[in-house]
């Protein structure tokens, strides 16, 4: 059990971070410093691994022996503040192959969701768990062995018998360069009605399941969390998946890179869109939460006018200095068209913004934050945007964000999905449970769900950090994040009548 957290933790407002005095959000960091020895790294195990894995260290690779553990964090301080007490410092288990093995891997029964929105490098993650399976370990339909996919996620588990695909490596090997979930991936959230996740228990257990392994993100993993106690005896393997990369300890999830890279053409394409046609263009990405999409589109890409992140106006105390902060992003924008000779340009926006607007009772010039937050962009800046010629520069908005989502993953994904899948076998056979595969850190560990969906606490940009004032610095705007800079009282050009603006 774990200690509940500190206010000082678990506040919205931004904190200092105890290495370095840099503001930071809410992270690893801060989570790790906060709970110290109280921080959960333990995984579940079903009990004793006795069964001598079948496949020699020439095959599988080097076992990893049960001792073997990586540090949370890298930082000096945090690890030595441990060891000069004398306290063992806080470790995630390695992942890896086990020399014992708790299941049978000839005669074990899996099964595999996909589940909440697509990623790129889904199926990928489910061919490399069948091939370890059925490939490298010999699972044996003779003997009752079985490797099923669920379809449609969670929702799939809820129906008697479950709607299911038979799964062998030529079924998955179809679908490699495939984008999406070829079982499907739906967002379901009936788990969260403790009856239901009862029902869905009794349905796995009913259908004689070893192993559950669900492909998802930040929802899937709480659903996770809440079902495993409701199985004992049954591993249940996370691999994590979301593109707004928010999964705490986790470095980056897979189909990120790729999304990434999409975004980043698909901004280049908005770029000469706009440059060609003498307007800005407002680009929105996915962040529901986190701005990592687009902030590392919008530095790839290089020529953004402005970024627009939730990070830069989370640690605002009122909806007042929230609002003044957003303004002066705006009228930089306003100034910064103002000196092209030939105006146009884009400005790049994360999801987001507008919701955390929205959820603080921010305003825009006394109108409550619309749905479709870009609109509202769009409409502050109809009339306000000349260049240095004095001719009206007209805004427009572009929204591609499933576009770089539902695409085949590149080739460094697909070989970290790979080495995601192939290393839930290992996990799951060994017999852990209730632990998502992370790399972290550059290893690979089993990251307690406890701890990867802990109160719901997701990864977010550190705007002190060197990263975001590189983006800052690549479009120039200005730095109004809390413990950047003063933030001074707005100037509201935009508010202005439109004769005075020009």
């Amino acid at each position: 059990m774990t200690r509940p957290m500190s206010t000082k933790s678990s506040r919205i407002l931004r904190n200092s971070n105890p290495l370095d005095g840099t503001f930071y959000g809410v992270g690893e960091r801060i989570t790790a410093w906060d709970l110290g020895s109280s921080l959960p790294t333990e995984v579940g195990s079903l009990g004793p691994a006795t069964i001598k894995n079948p496949q020699p260290p020439a095959v599988v690779g080097a076992y990893r022996p049960l001792t073997s553990r990586r540090a949370v964090l890298a930082d000096i301080d945090f690890i030595m503040s441990f060891l000069k007490k004398g306290k063992p410092v806080p470790s995630f288990l390695e992942a890896g192959p086990r020399e014992f093995l708790y299941y049978d891997p000839a005669t074990v029964r899996a099964a595999i969701i996909t589940s909440g929105g697509v990623a790129p490098g889904l199926n990928r993650v489910v061919h490399a768990i069948v091939q370890r399976h059925c490939t490298t370990y010999g699972l044996d339909s003779s003997k009752g062995g079985s490797i099923v996919g669920i379809c449609d996620g969670t929702a799939g588990l809820n129906m008697t018998p479950f709607d299911q695909l038979e799964l062998t490596p030529g079924i998955t090997s179809q679908h490699l360069s495939d984008g999406g979930s070829f079982l499907g991936s739906r967002r379901d959230y009936s788990l969260r009605d403790s009856a239901v996740a009862k029902q869905i228990a009794k349905n796995i257990k009913a259908a004689g399941i070893h192993i559950l392994y669900v492909l998802g993100g930040d929802g899937s993993l709480a659903a996770a969390a809440k079902l495993a106690p409701l199985v004992p005896g049954i591993s249940v393997v996370c691999v994590p998946k979301t593109m707004d990369n928010d999964i705490p300890w986790v470095n980056q999830s897979f189909g990120f890179a790729t999304s990434v890279s999409k975004a980043t053409e698909v901004l280049t394409a908005m770029q000469t869109e706009a440059s060609s046609t003498r307007r800005v263009g407002i680009v929105e990405l996915f962040g529901a939460d986190s701005g990592f999409v687009a902030a590392n589109a919008a530095l790839a890409h290089g020529k953004a006018l402005l970024v627009l992140i939730p990070e830069m106006f989370s640690g605002f105390v009122t909806p007042g200095q929230m609002e003044d902060a957003f303004m002066n992003c705006l009228q930089f924008l306003r100034d910064k068209v103002r000196t092209q000779q030939r105006g146009g340009g884009i400005t790049v926006v994360a999801e987001g913004v507008g919701p955390l607007f929205a959820s603080r009772g921010v305003t825009l010039l006394g109108k409550p934050i619309q749905k479709r937050f870009c609109d509202q962009i769009e409409e502050l800046l109809e009339g306000n945007l000349y260049d240095a010629g004095g001719r009206r520069i007209d805004p427009f908005v572009n929204r591609p964000r499933h576009h770089i989502r539902a695409i085949a993953p590149n080739a460094a994904d697909q070989t970290y999905c790979e080495r995601l899948g192939a290393l839930a076998v290992e996990t799951a056979l060994a017999g852990y449970t209730g632990c998502v595969v992370s790399n972290w850190l550059s290893e690979y560990v089993l990251v307690p769900l406890e701890l990867a969906a802990l109160g719901g606490r997701k990864k977010a940009i550190a705007t002190g950090g060197m990263f975001w004032k590189q983006v800052v610095l690549s479009t120039g705007q200005p730095d109004v994040a809390p413990g950047a800079i003063s933030i001074p009282k707005a100037v509201r050009p935009v508010a202005r009548a439109r004769k005075a603006s020009r």
